[in-house]
């Protein structure tokens, strides 16, 4: 099998060839489309595997504490470390910018989001996320005293769409669409999310809560975690298409999952966990042109840019009873680093702890699903049957590999369809071996995968490729945790939170979904952590 025939199997990529030939059309796509490949820097991250660094480091420091990892986890644990007045830490990062997942590209016309590109309006639960959201004006008082949310900051109308059978409808699950036994399922199904919502332990405990350690850890409840979603349907009689459809769409979207490897506790905590507390309804969000970056650049201010070590390749951590070792390359000087340090906080993914800790046995239950995003410059809004002025937030292709495409500028209280835009595509790996997808993936050529993002778009709006004038195509080869059956409450992962002496873990996996709000309270427990290891005479955030 060579190259290509591999790609075609694997990924289905339909309809790829080399870029300035003939699309299937037989037309080429003019004016000519510019990109390149965005990913992060799997090439360094890879030199773990291979140990191709010098063996010994080249000096040494002392600090109070070092931060491993710069995505939400680790810019969080900074944010609570200068607030608690630790000022004697560095954070380190293998990426050239901050922000893991919540990274974004700058365009001419605005910036847009790699990936996060949500927040959903924080429930009374998540405190840290409110008292950010405070600090960035977001959330104020009003005149009375309550707080209310920047309602500008909140998504416009239309939120989102989906394309079914060749027309759009406002909503995912339009009643429109829905035949007469579609309709009583999906009826059936909302009343069983609300009464989800309402259940409380006998404690008082919301049985899915946001962050999910809020949560009841009754196992009449976390039982649910040893069953598929798809299977908890089976048994609530859902078999209608357009419900499980979905319901499926849920799942790629949050988990890079599917109904039938994702638990059916992940599933039912996706739908009855958000409320927005006093703020706002459950299905009400936040979102910026950037996306998540807006957050992750009021995080990287409160932390301290001179702080943050960026092209920074974590190489060792060693725990000792009254210190940790941590050594990294200066990716710019080739310089092996040695920090020692009173407490270290890891923020970084838990399947790299094999190359970096001396506990080498890999964590199996540690499944991250593969994620192909595409941003799209566009010289103006493409053609659209419902007219230029309606295209949503969310812009959902049913039946499609993808999830379709977010909007950087929808915020614009006046749409311009003549106006240029920023289209965010996504593509989760849902099913299938991740390790197989994440090999085809970095086969794959940025020529490719230009053809899947605009054969696919081409369908809806027929002038794509006329409207695009540069294509960037970022692969998220670990992407997101999955939350597979029997994980969230697992053993595995319950150990894997455990604090190693002076080592403390922080990073968003050990939730066990890919959520700001879980990084950010992974890497704030982690940060209280260390504090108190370190003897401060902290108050908890969470």
């Amino acid at each position: 099998m060579n190259r290509r025939q591999f790609l075609l199997g694997s990924l289905t990529l339909a309809g790829m060839g080399a870029w300035g030939c003939s699309n299937q059309r037989g037309v080429r796509p003019e004016p000519k489309i510019l990109g390149q490949r965005k990913d992060p820097n799997f090439q360094q991250g890879h030199r773990l595997r291979t140990r191709d660094f010098p063996s010994k480091p080249a000096r040494t420091e002392s600090l109070t504490s070092v931060i491993l990892g710069g995505g939400v986890s680790g810019l969080s644990a900074g944010w609570r470390f200068r607030h608690e007045g630790l000022e004697d830490f560095v954070l380190l990062e293998l990426e050239d910018s901050l922000g893991g997942n919540s990274r974004c590209l700058e365009y001419t016309v605005t910036p847009a989001p790699i990936g996060a590109h949500y927040l959903p309006v924080p429930n009374l639960e998540a405190t840290a996320v409110r008292r950010v959201l405070m600090e960035m004006g977001v959330l104020r008082k009003n005149a009375r005293g309550r707080l209310e949310l920047d309602g500008t900051q909140m998504c416009h109308s239309p939120q989102e769409r989906v394309r079914y059978r060749g027309t759009w409808y406002e909503g995912l699950l339009p009643d429109q669409i829905l035949e007469a036994e579609d309709a009583r399922q999906a009826e059936h199904f909302h009343r069983h999310v609300e009464d989800w919502k309402k259940k409380r332990d006998k404690q008082g405990r919301k049985v899915f809560a946001l962050p999910l350690a809020y949560s009841s850890p009754d196992p009449q409840y976390t039982e649910l975690d040893r069953v598929s979603f798809a299977d908890y349907a089976k048994s609530q009689g859902w078999t209608s298409p357009l419900l499980l459809w979905y319901l499926e769409y849920a799942c790629r979207d949050d988990f890079g999952g599917s109904l039938d490897n994702c638990s059916a506790w992940a599933g039912l905590h996706y739908f009855a966990s958000r409320d927005g507390g006093d703020l706002g309804g459950s299905d009400d969000i936040l979102v910026w042109p950037e996306g998540n970056h807006r957050l992750v650049r009021h995080l990287h201010a409160a932390v301290g840019p001179e702080r943050c070590r960026a092209k920074s390749l974590v190489l060792s951590v060693e725990t000792k009873p009254d210190h940790v070792l941590i050594d990294y390359l200066d990716l710019e000087k080739q310089e092996r680093v040695q920090l020692r340090c009173q407490t270290a906080l890891y923020c970084l993914p838990t399947f790299l702890r094999p190359h970096l800790l001396t506990e080498k046995k890999p964590f199996e239950s540690f499944v991250y699903a593969p994620w192909v995003t595409a941003n799209l410059e566009l010289a103006q809004a493409p053609k659209d049957s419902q007219g230029p002025g309606f295209i949503a937030w969310d812009n959902v292709l049913h039946g499609k590999p993808s999830l379709g495409y977010v909007v950087a500028t929808h915020q614009q209280m006046a749409f311009d369809p003549l106006r240029p835009t920023v289209w965010t595509w996504y593509r989760p790996f849902a099913d299938g071996n991740p390790v197989d997808h994440r090999k085809s993936l970095l086969e794959a050529r940025w020529e490719d995968w230009a053809e899947v993002v605009l054969d696919e778009l081409e369908e809806a709006h027929p002038d794509i490729r006329q409207q695009c004038r540069r294509l960037d195509i970022t692969v998220l080869g670990h992407g997101m945790i999955r939350p597979s059956v029997d994980f969230l409450w697992g053993e595995e992962i319950r150990k894997a939170r455990e604090p190693q002496g002076r080592l403390f873990f922080g990073h968003g996996d050990l939730s066990g979904m890919s959520l700001f709000e879980e990084s950010q309270y992974r890497g704030v427990l982690a940060a209280e952590g260390a504090l108190r290891q370190m003897g401060y005479p902290t108050t908890t955030f969470l």
